[in-house]
């Protein structure tokens, strides 16, 4: 979904001479919370992470051993909650930023499927979200718009972040090396036995960013526009990895594929 003010990097040219240079962005929702647990639609709620969820955050938590990630994170407490146990000794520099929030439910927060199913407003909803708003809840333009100006800016600063990194920083001599795709881009979330086994060679992410599922899948829509908005798993504390190729002036987008591996 095009966004009014954001740059078409399609009609940027490239300069003479600049490299290409991969760049993995981790997109990583929250550990587990109560809510979670009741499948109830939370967004405003600032709800902490349940203790039992450090044990299924720990294989993330190995997945994300780099030295020196940009860090982003949604202000929610389960988000900074989950962004110092991935990461106990800079989670605390992250970028907090209340546009990672998640998609607000207005009347519907804290309610169940179970709760509303009978509202044919809710019905209606869930066929198209695009063009029914909840009760007081936020218009779908306004999460697109706030969803795309903030995934512009992470793009802006990864820029900036990879080219002042030197190459060998935490790296092997493969970094500017492109993933094998076989020549086409293919934003797949790739699942079976050949994910498995490139999944345990992926490499570690130069951005984390940790927030909730819909904006893991707004995120993944706006690298991917043609995939549709549910197509994307975002599991709780998992995710998705982008692959994207960093150009003189714009961005290439590889791949996606499912984080940490299954």
């Amino acid at each position: 979904m095009a966004t009014r003010g954001i740059p078409s990097a399609r009609n940027v040219r490239r300069k003479k001479g600049a490299r290409d240079t991969i760049v993995r962005f981790a997109l990583v929702r929250h550990g587990l919370t109560q809510a979670n647990v009741e499948r109830r639609y939370i967004s405003y709620t600032d709800n902490s992470i349940l203790p039992q969820a450090s044990e299924e955050l720990r294989p993330l938590r190995r997945a994300l051993a780099h030295p020196a990630p940009l860090l982003y994170t949604s202000d929610m407490r389960r988000c900074r909650e989950t962004i110092a146990y991935l990461r106990p000794r800079d989670g605390g520099e992250a970028s907090v930023d209340t546009r990672l929030r998640e998609y607000d439910f207005g009347m519907w927060e804290g309610l169940t499927y179970n709760d509303l199913k009978e509202e044919p407003q809710y019905r209606k909803w869930l066929d198209d979200m695009s063009s029914v708003q909840p009760p007081r809840g936020e218009p779908w333009q306004s999460f697109c718009t706030r969803t795309a100006h903030v995934w512009w800016e992470i793009l802006r600063n990864a820029r900036a972040h990879v080219r002042s990194v030197p190459e060998h920083a935490g790296r092997t001599g493969r970094r500017n090396r492109p993933p094998r795709t076989g020549g086409k881009r293919n934003a797949r979330i790739r699942t079976g036995r050949s994910a498995q086994g490139s999944s345990c060679r992926m490499a570690r992410p130069d951005v984390l960013v940790v927030t909730h599922g819909g904006i893991v899948r707004r995120l993944h829509t706006l690298a991917f526009p043609r995939k549709s908005f549910w197509e994307t798993a975002a599991p709780i504390g998992g995710g998705v990895m982008i692959t994207a190729k960093r150009c003189a002036r714009k961005w290439v987008f590889l791949r996606a594929e499912r984080f940490p591996s299954p």
